[in-house]
Order: C-alpha cells, then structure tokens, then sequence
C-alpha cells in the first residue's frame, strides 16, 4: 500500500486572507491550503470522494500537490507529522487540515519531514542533475585533483544555454568540498539565476550568497565564518574604483580573500569578440566595448588569488581555438549533444529529462533574385539582407513618437514581404511557384501558429525597428499582434530591456491579441531569455556562426510546466528559425556544422549529416516543401562561393591569431625569434610584438584601476595598439598566402597539408616559404595559426577543384583516388566525393547553387 501526501485549496477558501507573526516577521497572505493523506492511486480520486458532490468534476478545485509519502531512507510518513512541522514552524491552523500557509511553506514542511533537515519555506527545489551535468562535474573534478603545477588549474565548459551552468559549477564545488566561491561575470543580468539557484534548491541548504548590496559587515561576518558562501560580483563594478580612487569598500573582502575557486561566467573568449559585438543594439556600443573586450580574462589579470578557476561560455558553438585551454580543459555541451540525448533516451532510466527542450527547424525563403541589386555583398554572391531592409529618418510624425518617424526606402517591397509572411502572393511571385501544394509561410501555415503567436524579428539597426513597427501598426493583418521595440536608447540594457517585451506578451494574451512580435536590433539577444518565444525571423546579414547561432538559440529555450499530479504540459514541442537570405544562413550552418564536428572528430560531412538529423532545413522547389539533405547544405554553402571569394579567405585575419598570449608566447623562445627574424613575413611581429603586449597590458591594468575607462591619451594609445595588431596579422597573412601555391605544386593532395609540410615536402615548403619545418612546428605549437579556420580553408578549397574536374564533364562521375588532406586531417575520398556538391547527380546537378533550388519570391520595387 502506498501512501501519498496532498494538497488543495478551492473556491471561497482560496480568498481567504491571513496574517501572522513569528519573532519579529510578519507574514500577511491569501488563501487556504488542506494538507492530508490517501492510500488511492491519486490525490484526485480521494479528493473527488471527498468534494464530488460540491464540486463536479472538481471545477473549482486547485490540486496544488500530490506526492508519495515516503522518507528518503524509503520509510513513510503521515500527514500528522507535515501538520507538526507547520504548526512547529509557526503557522497557523484554523481548522481541521486546512493552513494558513503558502503553497512553499507546505513543501518546505513536507521536505523537512522527508530529509530529517530544518524548516526553511525559501528551498523548495529538489531536482537532481541530468547525466551531462554530472558528466560535466565528475570530468571536471577528475581534472582539477590530479592537476599538479606551480599555476592554478582551469578548466571550461563550453555549454550552450539551458545547461543549468549555475545549477552544476554548485555541484561541482560541493564535489570538490569548496566553501568559499567567487563568481565574476560581464553580464550582470545573470546575477537571478546565480542568487536563485543556490538560495531556492534543496541541495545548497546552509549556504550563503554575498552581492554587492550585501551590507558590508554581514558579508565580512559570513566570509570569516565556516559555512559555505558564494559571492556574486560583476567585473564593471569590481573594476570601479571609490572617488577617492581606492578599492570599492563592499569589494575589499573580494581582494582579501583566498578563494577556492573564482568562476568567469558568460565571457566571450578574444576570437569570438567581433562576432558578438554584432549582437548588441547600435546604441548600446558602450556597453559593448565593455562586455566584448579586446583580450580573453586571465588569472594574472584579476590579480585575485584562487586554487581554480572555471570559465563558462554561453555560446557552445564556438571554437575553442586560440590556445588558452587543452582538449583535456574542455567540457562541451552543444545543440547536437542535447537533442542527441534527448532522442536516444532510455524510457528505463525514468522521464526524458530533456523533453522539455524544443527541437529546432528552419525554413528558408529566397526573395527575388532582383533584389541582389540592392546590396550585393561579393563573398557569397548573394543580397544584404540589413540593406533590403534598410530605413531613414523623416520630417513626418509618428503616432507614436509625435516627433519624427522612420520609413524604409523601399516601402512597397516590404509592404509585399508580409504579405508574403502571409502567403499572399502577388501575381508576380505566383509566377515562381509551380502547380503544386504552395509552400508554408509563417503566418499561414496551421503548424506554425503556436510558434509564432510570440515571435522576434530580428533586425539590422534601430531605424529599421521602428519602420517596422509603425509598417505593421498600418497593416490590416499584423496590427493584430502587440508590437513592442526592444530598440534604441529607449530601452533599457541587458535584463532591463526585459519587462516591456513580457508586458506585450501579457497585453496580447489578456486583450485577446492574436499574439505578439519583438522587433530588436541586438537587445535580449545575449543572457536573456524570453521563453514564449517560439519564432524568430532573420531580417538581417550575419556574417559569422557564433552570432547567427547565438541570436537563433534565443527561442530554443524551454517552455513547459507541471501540474500538482506531475502531468507535464510542453507549450514549445518545436521551435523555427525563418530564414531570406539562404545563400548566407547555410553558408553559416555548414561552418557551424564543420566546427561542431572539429570537437568530435568527424568529418565535416559526418557532422553536418548529425547536426541536420536535429536541425532539419527546409527550403522550396516547384512549389512544394524540401528537405535539405547535407550534399544540398554544401551545395550553397561552398560551390556558391567563387574563386575570387575563396583566395581572398587565405588572406583573411582569422587563419592568425594575434593576441596578447600568442605573442608573447612567440617572443619567449629566443631561438624562434632569431629563425624568424630572417623572413620578411615574420619581421613585423618580431619588431612590434614587443609593443603590442606591453601596451596591451597597460590598458587592461587602467581599464581595471579607472573603472573600465580610458582617458584621452589611453584611446589613442590603445587605437594605435589596435593599427600595430592589424600591421602583424597582414604580414602573417602575407606568409599564409603562400600556402595555396603550396598545395598546387605538392605531389602529396592525399595527406594533411601540415603533415605534408613537416615530413614529405619539406625541402619544396622551406623554399616557399623561406621558414625552416622546425620552426613552423614551434608555430604550430604555440597556436599561431588558426587550425580551425586552416582546416574550412582547405576543405572549401579542395572542394571547388573538385567540382571545377566535374563541371568539365557534366555526365562523369570524378573521385579522388585515396585520401585528401586537409591542414592537420584527412578525410577519404568516398566521404569527400560524397560532400562535394552535386557530386553523384550527375547532369541533373544545376551549374548554379542558387538556381532551382527554393521558390523565388519576387517582391518588387
């Protein structure tokens, strides 16, 4: 016989107002709340023997728990003893089993009955890790005991959002028998779930969370005591200094204190830096400078002291190329891992603990091959999509400004875009669409309706935001939806910008609405998440993965709840990604793909082939709908890039890397500098090297002693920094230019090209290059080149000679005998015949990537 705890409150006793005091708190609430037992199968069943007459159907009855009655040493309990442990803790019992009580206070009381622990109402939480975070935790852990060394040990989780990062680095530091954590982040906003995580979950009781509005004496008190304590700070406000030009009063203990562990949370390592700025509103570009800085953090940076340190990164996807951490200091959590798990479940293990997370689609719509006139960009030969919906201020009023008003400069071709959104299709796009089932449009299409009753649309800047906003406020149809701008000085920063969006969402669910849409140009697009969001609408040109990606996951986030009787409603099964400009987003999912699979040691192939299991792409044909498969996806993503465009990537600033760590790494080994002050290519970092760290250094110690600014002469200094990096990578491009000549003229194609370089050819590479292999494998070592970047270089490389030999015989099928190399890999040939584009269609391949491929919406001028 199993006996179950439960609770429930209903109509007239769910009004009832109380206070109470215990010690020197006062407590006032609504409601009462009958706490009692049943042998039945559900508390819904006893309740309807109960209540049935009163209430059919049990309407106006709220089941607000229903649990097994059992300790965690598995012997049962009674509700007489929650009923002791209410009273116990002061709270009044005004007849019967009713309480005058929260629903947290009745959880509270029945975990301290279940644990044996103390009453405490604020920890209600008791889930325990899913297998990744435990994996993440026990790696870690392993790591950090065996790590041995005169520095302390890192260690890095490059977890995409919905990890449960905060959750996790706390069950880490409880494996690790920590008491004293210090967490440091750029983003502020993230301080709720940090606070809320350890002050709100079972498994933190006794813990204490330190913030800046700590009174100081109590967190001084605290931190020379013996419990747990994990203190919050952010770097602007720990880099700010008292107008006296002294530490922070409330940030002295920070700098006393001997740290077992300081975590960097949501920091974008250097390389990522220019892709995230991308993501912030134009009018935001000061906090952007602040929060996207030059240089990764370190640990002689804080000039902290700590045993260990974690960095967490928001963005999964990046690659982790710049040196700072080995394969060993790296857990990696991305999209393809959690849907992976979350399809490969086993039922026996219990509920799917990631049911709960959306898969992802996206859609693709080419708009008019016309409309590459407007902005023609060159590297992917396609259209801009920040330019076709580009906006100006005019003289004319808004109704909603009174002052002035935005319009876009081509008013009728957006105009015909949400009618398209809509699937009204002018009779000129009707032209593009074959007999045939008309494809979906996302307004249209019944299966999209639940997703994009919340949606963001994302632009390109703030004058396009409000064009949009008042273009839709005119529109018969979109007029419908509550339109709010998440955009412009307006708006607040960070978190802040928050509030109106959930307003908008609230006005169009209690008015009736039929929905809502967020127009923003880089707000709420980083460590905010709107979960009602279940579409987002590309309207711009991102040019890197790490930012497309980024602002893509912000409707990935789960949107589900469980009732009293542990029914679980998912709101969110399915979320979407409504692409126009397919040439570019493809291009960007076969990077992110190749990257992804760079991590797992895959092929690119292998790993785009995974990564569209879980993400499918929908693009259209002949008026019907088209699963992309990963041939197709290569197919835009690299035959639609052109030889010009291709050679002009080996001379692109991301094959070097250029930074304050590297430099200084190269500049170390006298040996090195000696070789490589004999090749012209090299001089420029061997003569500035020097001036770029030392300054560097300068500027990251004022940003830190004059609360993240510089003065006059510091910017100047700092943008002439800026002109010597440029002047180093140019010439190290210089050098890397050479490498194509190098693969024309090898005899080895079937090997990685590294390899070819430091044992089968080396004679050909030093008369090249001018660089003795030695040498070149200390550069390698030292990360000097991007091996990540190398290595999509070469593929896209091989890739286009590959089908340039196909293209000259349409009909016949071409296969490079054996292997084919890459820069630090090789891949077969089967598998690289197989990625290349059009490969095995023989005359039914299109000789253009973009041609035939997805229904042609014309929107005219």
């Amino acid at each position: 016989m199993t006996l179950r705890i439960y609770a429930y409150t209903h109509n007239g006793k769910d009004s009832e107002t109380w206070e109470r005091t215990v010690g020197q708190t006062r407590t006032t609430g609504t409601g009462l709340i009958k706490v009692g037992q049943t042998t039945s199968r559900t508390a819904r069943e006893r309740i309807k023997q109960q209540l049935g007459t009163a209430y059919p159907n049990l309407d106006g009855v709220t089941i607000l728990l229903d649990e097994k009655a059992a300790r965690d040493d598995g012997s049962a309990f009674t509700d007489h003893h929650v009923h002791a442990a209410l009273v116990t803790a002061g709270i009044k019992r005004p007849g019967g089993e009713w309480f005058e009580a929260t629903l947290d206070e009745v959880k509270a009381a029945i975990h301290s009955v279940r644990t044996g622990s103390n009453f405490d109402a604020t920890r209600t939480a008791k889930f325990a890790m899913r297998p990744e975070q435990q994996e993440a935790v026990d790696v870690t852990a392993a790591y950090f005991r065996k790590s041995r060394g005169d520095r302390p040990p890192k260690f890095l989780w490059n977890a995409k959002m919905r990890f449960g990062k905060t959750f996790t680095a706390y069950h880490l530091t409880r494996e690790m028998s920590w008491t004293r954590l210090l967490v440091l982040t750029y983003k502020p906003a993230v301080q709720a779930a940090w606070r809320d995580d350890l002050l709100s979950h079972v498994d933190f009781a006794g813990w204490h969370f330190v913030d800046r509005d700590t009174p100081i004496e109590h967190a001084d008190q605290l931190l020379d005591g013996a419990a747990p304590v994990v203190r919050f700070a952010s770097f602007q406000d720990l880099n700010g200094k008292s107008p006296d030009g002294q530490v922070k009063a409330h940030n002295e203990s920070i700098h006393l204190t001997d740290w077992d562990c300081i975590v960097i949370d949501e920091y974008h390592f250097g390389a990522w830096r220019d892709s995230a700025r991308s993501l912030y509103d134009p009018s935001d570009s000061a906090l952007a400078d602040f929060e996207e800085p030059d240089e990764w953090v370190t640990e002689d940076d804080l000039g902290l002291n700590s045993r260990h340190y974690l960095y967490l990164s928001g963005t999964p996807f990046r690659a982790i190329t710049n040196g700072e951490f080995t394969e060993d200091q790296v857990f990696n959590w991305t999209y393809v891992h959690e849907q992976r798990a979350k399809a490969n479940w086993d039922p026996a293990g219990g509920e799917n603990p990631y049911l709960e997370l959306p898969a992802m689609e996206m859609y693709a719509y080419k708009i008019a091959p016309e409309a590459a006139e407007y902005a023609e960009d060159g590297e992917f030969s396609s259209f801009n999509l920040s330019e076709y919906f580009k906006a100006h201020k005019v003289d004319k009023s808004s109704r909603w400004t009174g002052a002035g008003a935005y319009v876009f400069e081509g008013r009728q071709r957006v105009r015909e875009f949400l009618e398209m959104l809509r699937g009204k299709l002018t009779d000129q796009m009707k032209v593009q669409v074959l007999a045939g089932q008309k494809p979906p449009f996302p307004y249209e299409y019944p299966d999209f309706a639940p997703a994009v009753r919340h949606s963001v649309w994302y632009m390109a800047d703030v004058a396009s935001c409000f064009a949009m906003r008042d273009m839709l406020d005119e529109h018969p149809y979109f007029s419908g939806y509550e339109v709010v701008v998440a955009a412009g000085n307006g708006t607040g920063q960070g978190a802040a910008a928050k509030p109106p969006v959930e307003a908008a969402i609230g006005t169009a669910t209690k008015k009736n609405k039929s929905g809502s849409i967020t127009l923003s140009c880089g707000k709420l697009m980083t460590g905010v998440t709107v979960r009602e969001w279940g579409a987002i609408l590309m309207l711009r040109t991102l040019n890197a993965a790490e930012s497309y990606f980024q602002a893509a996951f912000r409707v990935q986030s789960p949107w589900a709840h469980r009732d009293a009787e542990d029914n679980l409603t998912i709101h969110k099964p399915t979320c979407y990604v409504f692409e126009f400009d397919p040439n570019r987003a493809l291009a960007l999912v076969a990077d992110y793909g190749t990257r992804l699979g760079r991590d797992d040691g895959v092929t690119p192939r292998e790993s785009i082939g995974e990564l569209l299991s879980y993400l499918p792409i929908f693009a259209f044909s002949g008026g019907e709908m088209h699963r992309l498969d990963t041939t197709e996806v290569l197919d835009w993503a690299t035959v639609g890039i052109g030889a010009t465009a291709l050679a002009a990537r080996w001379n692109s600033p991301l094959l070097v890397e250029v930074n304050e760590h590297t430099i200084s790494a190269v500049l170390a080994d006298h040996e090195l500098m000696e070789a490589l002050d004999q090749v012209e290519d090299f001089r420029a970092l061997i003569n500035l090297g020097d001036q770029v760290v030392t300054s560097t250094k300068m500027l990251k110690k004022a940003k830190r002693e004059q609360g993240g600014q510089l003065d006059p002469a510091q910017r100047e200094q700092q943008k002439e920094t800026a002109r010597l990096r440029k002047e180093i990578r140019e010439k190290l491009q210089k050098f890397l230019a050479k490498i194509p000549v190098f693969m024309y003229v090898t005899d080895f194609r079937e090997e990685a090209l590294r390899h070819v370089i430091e044992s089968l050819d080396s004679a050909l590479f030093e008369k090249v290059t001018g660089l003795t292999i030695d040498d070149f494998k200390k550069l390698n070592r030292l990360r000097l080149f991007n091996e990540e970047n190398l290595n999509a270089a070469i593929f896209q490389f091989r890739m286009f000679e590959q089908d340039s030999l196909h293209y000259a015989d349409r009909d016949r099928e071409v296969q490079p005998e054996g292997d084919v190399g890459l820069w630090d890999r090789t891949i077969s040939g089967g598998e690289f015949s197989d990625a290349v584009p059009g490969h095995q269609r023989g005359a039914n391949r299109e000789l253009s990537a973009f041609e035939g491929r997805t229904t042609e919406l014309l929107v005219p001028e």
